[in-house]
């Protein structure tokens, strides 16, 4: 495989990876609200959580671990097409006949 062909396989494997993990974060968030709303209900806890406060904490922290992981699977895949010599011209000759 080419290695511009390559490279863009990182970046979408990298896509998809940030997605994923982002919504995992999110995920989490909802649930965290849940379980803070069920306490509310309950008397555990004083007062009413805000869905507001909750998910946005929740994206924050996805948008940062999601660009963390991606960035490094994303560098650590260049890298690899860098040290494999991916850059390197192709020849030209096409066999004996």
């Amino acid at each position: 495989m080419r290695a511009r062909t390559l490279a863009w396989l990182w970046l979408a494997l990298g896509v998809a990876l940030w997605c994923g993990v982002f919504d995992i974060y999110v995920s989490r968030g909802a649930t965290e609200y849940l379980q803070k709303q069920a306490e509310f209900e309950l008397h555990v806890r004083a007062e009413a959580p805000s869905m507001a406060a909750v998910l946005d904490h929740a994206q924050r922290m996805g948008a940062s671990a999601a660009s963390l992981w991606a960035g490094a699977v994303v560098g650590f895949g260049w890298l690899t097409i860098w040290l494999r010599g991916g850059t390197r011209p192709r020849s030209q000759t096409r066999g004996s006949l």
